[in-house]
């Protein structure tokens, strides 16, 4: 037999946007009372250079339409520092008003601003997204056109929108006909044919309460949002959640923790590299603009020890992972179907492996299990091929699947066309010894009979063969601590305990192998005997 070797193997992070995904926070600062005011302050936005800070103002006197209103206001990043927001007056009018994102194409230098607003009358179903433009170099923007998307009507009062960075997908939130409560989270996507109708993002994602202020991550795989009808700190807290294969299917959305929220109102959540930007009135007064830097979390690595299969077929292969890093608690997902960090008694083959942890992060890793070279005269390890008692009748119980096992055989036979096997089989103690002898033939001849006739395997390439009770099986006795041979004096200690005693003379009845030859010929190879298809008369 081939001694274990055990190898090392390393795996890290490879799936998921490690930016995307957010483990805790630096403590909130609020942004300064240059941009915040005795007014409240939401809906901050950036422009992609970072040089200019948009945002809402409510509740402020100089607003076009009264302090009900809710004007664009802006903020210019000058000598390390936030200017005095003035504001923007050539967009701003009587009804509500917010910029949703801002772009720049270079392809003709014009800079546009997606904007949530209502341009075309006092009613809330004439809002919708509106585009302005401006050259680079100009001061003034430019009111183009609105965004059609198909079937948008508002019943609610309130809309808030998220563009994706590639301008392809509008997540928004408002009050729809299938809202599961208040405010639901939408999204619409843009194609040739333009803007699809909205759809709603499912009730994972969506409560009873209100889910507003989406913002969507740069890579379209997270989204942050805020709600009051998931569990929280207070009367609204953000989360997020990680898409999954389609825009309707997330994952449980998680709160941000206390740094982010608080017992109050926080909402209109955005990041941009590690800087978070938020809207809270943590402190009891009006809305505040605050800002964080996220600390990602620990990149998921794991560490893997493989030990080789010890021997031509056997099934004593190991793979045991150990987590070096990462947010737990962990997920293990094997290819075959295991959930638990060590596979043991594994057979030759490749397994799979993907690990998630608490918040997303997921690794892949693959494993090959190898065995020694087959040899003339080396006993396979089958997979449970066993039988009723005193018959050559398979066992197919949600426990043994003998058809299964037999079919790995055939498998065997076919991946080495040249080898030449015995089957070997065996009966319990019980009985007559000359009985039990012509038995396990006859079991023997049963594997033989199937293998030939539904598998269609060359007759010549297997012989049957029983040895009666004369090889017991041995079995992992949990008080001695040792391997013990199953004759029957041991097993009849177990007589008063029906479901062991028939567990261990189970494990007896039983077929095996072994390699006769490795060099199978079917040009030269003689017939086989007759006899192999026919079972024996029992005395």
């Amino acid at each position: 037999m081939a001694s274990k070797n055990w190898l090392l193997v390393i795996a890290a992070l490879f799936a998921l946007n490690i930016t995307a995904q957010i483990h805790q926070f630096t403590p909130p600062q609020r942004l300064g009372s240059v941009v915040n005011s005795s007014a409240d302050e939401s809906n901050p936005v950036f422009s992609e250079d970072f040089q200019s800070l948009y945002f809402v103002r409510t509740f402020e006197t100089k607003n076009v339409g009264g302090i009900y209103d809710q004007d664009i206001w802006v903020s210019q990043f000058k000598q390390g520092h936030w200017d005095y927001p003035k504001p923007l007056s050539a967009l701003n009018n009587k009804w509500h008003n917010a910029v949703i994102s801002e772009r720049f194409s270079a392809k003709d230098s014009t800079f546009l601003l997606y904007l949530n607003a209502s341009y075309q009358g006092e009613k809330e179903s004439k809002k919708g997204v509106h585009v302005a433009s401006k050259k680079k170099g100009d001061s003034l923007w430019v009111l183009e056109k609105k965004m059609n998307i198909p079937s948008l009507s508002f019943q609610g009062k309130y809309v808030n929108y998220s563009l994706s960075a590639d301008a392809t997908v509008l997540v928004f939130s408002y009050e729809g006909s299938d809202s599961e409560g208040e405010e639901d989270l939408y999204y619409s996507l843009f194609s040739e044919e333009g803007w699809s109708e909205p759809e709603h993002m499912g009730s994972v994602i969506n409560s009873p309460g209100f889910e507003i202020s989406p913002f969507l991550s740069r890579n379209n795989d997270t989204l942050f949002f805020s709600s009051d009808g998931h569990k929280g700190l207070g009367q609204a807290d953000v989360y997020y959640s990680v898409r999954k294969n389609n825009w309707t299917s997330w994952t449980k959305p998680v709160n941000l923790g206390p740094t982010v929220n608080s017992p109050n109102f926080d909402a209109y959540f955005s990041l941009h590299g590690n800087k978070a930007t938020w809207s809270s009135n943590r402190e009891g007064k009006d809305l505040d603009l605050w800002t964080a830097t996220a600390i990602m979390p620990p990149k998921l690595k794991f560490e893997a020890k493989v030990s080789q299969i010890s021997g031509f077929q056997n099934a004593d292969g190991i793979i045991d992972i150990t987590v070096l890093s990462g947010v737990p608690p962990y997920k293990f997902q094997w290819s075959n179907g295991q959930s638990i960090a060590k596979i043991q008694s594994l057979r030759k083959g490749d397994y799979t492996l993907t690990i998630i942890d608490s918040i997303g992060q997921k690794v892949s890793s693959s494993f090959r299990l190898e065995e020694p070279q087959a040899e003339e005269q080396t006993r396979i390890r089958f997979p449970n091929i066993q039988y009723e008692y005193n018959k050559w009748t398979f066992v197919n119980n949600d426990q043994v699947n003998s058809y299964d096992s037999l079919k790995v055989v055939a498998q065997l036979l076919r991946e080495y066309p040249q080898l030449v096997i015995e089957l070997i089989s065996h009966t319990d103690p019980r009985g007559e010894a000359e009985r039990n002898q012509i038995l396990s033939l006859n079991r023997a001849k049963a594997c033989y009979i199937y293998l030939v006739q539904e598998e269609k395997i060359d007759p010549r390439r297997v012989i049957p063969v029983g040895l009666g009770e004369s090889e017991p099986a041995t079995w992992f006795d949990p008080v001695k601590k040792e391997r013990i041979p199953l004759t029957e004096d041991y097993i009849q200690q177990f007589k008063d305990d029906a479901i062991t005693f028939e567990k261990l003379n189970q494990l007896n009845r039983r077929t095996e192998g072994k390699i006769l030859r490795l060099d199978f010929n079917p040009q030269t190879a003689p017939k086989a005997p007759r006899e192999f298809m026919e079972f024996q008369v029992l005395p």
